[in-house]
């Protein structure tokens, strides 16, 4: 088995690094040029058009979302007198859902559900009506959490309360609906494999179509690059080609396994990275791994066949690299989508070319090595 690595080894060395050096200069230059050409086209369009309306992104503070003045009251004032104070001032709060009860401080003691006032006796004192039971938010909280306490404490209205306790408002309840609908929104682009933002899965089909062009083109001059690299590897091993016309016929199957392969771990990562907190390196394993048993499953069923219907030794290099395409094609999927997230580029412009040159590279390299050292 050393023995066959090291002629692999000595293989690409001799034969395929040179055509990928040439390749690499050759893909520089296209690059620069793209990049001339975008500028020119980014000049010509000027700016874009403005995009379909979507819901935005949540904001990320309480403060965004907070209202008032709101109704409040002390706590030994009596049911009749708070009455005819809020019905002195019709439209003067701007969330009405609750009263909220304070002290001299106007720090926040606990709230009053207004069909209780109503439902109370003139007489009764506030206190007796309170619900201290209650939890505010600060002015710098996330919205999640406005959301949780409104569902903990099942109050229809949120006090917002700065660092001393001080009430200086609410979030309201149409306002704690529009959260949870806004975060709702969110976690459903996630799953779908959104990961920054819904205006910019939007861009990416209603934008200025030269735009769409400039976001896509670069992505897929990367796989024209591979092509190329692919075409330079086929050459490289032109002798072995000659010397055996049926090891041609094996190279579409691989590089479709591949693909397939690894575009199911690109959806699978996709969508399950919005979810997992397991560390990239850990799925990662998990991945190869799949990666590998896939690959052997393939080949048990492909090397009798291939066996009966040309010799062992093709029978052989075409397994052995099916079980190798799969182990990479898994783990390109996988990481790919998570490395252009964290690059903050969309994983829907590069993660289907990239990876499937990628794929298509290093499985006709496996492949051609190994019939290389085999046959020849």
């Amino acid at each position: 088995m050393a023995e066959i690595m090291e002629k692999i080894a000595q293989v690409l060395i001799e034969q395929a690094m040179p055509a990928a050096r040439r390749l690499g200069v050759l893909a520089t230059e296209v690059m620069v040029l793209l990049r001339e050409r975008i500028e020119e086209i980014i000049r010509e369009t000027g700016e874009p058009r403005p995009l379909g309306r979507r819901a935005n992104k949540t904001a990320d503070r309480a403060e965004n979302y907070m209202q008032g003045p709101v109704p409040t009251a002390a706590g030994d004032q009596t049911v009749e007198d708070v009455r005819q104070r809020l019905c002195s001032q019709p439209g003067a709060f701007d969330a009405v859902e609750l009263l909220f009860v304070t002290d001299g401080s106007h720090k926040l003691r606990g709230v009053v559900p207004l069909s209780k006032l109503l439902a109370a006796s003139p007489r009764t004192l506030i206190n007796e009506l309170v619900n201290g039971d209650i939890a505010s938010v600060a002015l710098t909280d996330p919205p999640e959490r406005v959301a949780e306490v409104a569902l903990a404490h099942r109050v229809p209205a949120v006090p917002v309360a700065d660092g001393e306790g001080i009430l200086l408002g609410a979030v309201p309840a149409h306002t704690v609906f529009k959260i949870l609908r806004e975060e709702h929104i969110e976690d459903m682009d996630r799953m779908v494999g959104i990961w920054s933002s819904s205006e910019q899965a939007l861009s990416a089909i209603e934008g200025e179509p030269l735009r769409r062009v400039i976001a896509r083109l670069p992505w897929l001059m990367v796989g024209t690059v591979g092509c190329m690299l692919a075409t330079g590897l086929m050459a490289a091993f032109e002798a072995t080609l000659r010397a055996d016309v049926a090891v041609a016929f094996f190279i579409p199957a691989i590089v479709y396994l591949a693909d397939a392969i690894g575009t199911q771990s690109e959806a699978i990562a996709v969508r399950g990275l919005s979810f997992s907190g397991t560390p990239i390196t850990e799925l990662l394993k998990g991945e190869l791994k799949t990666g590998f048993y896939l690959g052997l499953a393939l080949a048990a069923s492909v090397f009798p066949v291939i066996w009966i219907a040309y010799n062992a030794t093709l029978a052989f290099a075409v397994s052995v690299a099916l079980v190798f395409a799969s182990s990479v094609a898994t783990g390109i999927g996988l990481l790919l989508p998570s490395i252009l997230s964290r690059l903050g580029k969309d994983p829907a412009y590069g993660s289907g070319p990239v990876a499937t040159i990628i794929q298509d590279v290093l499985s006709l390299l496996i492949y051609l090595s190994l019939v290389s050292v085999l046959i020849l």
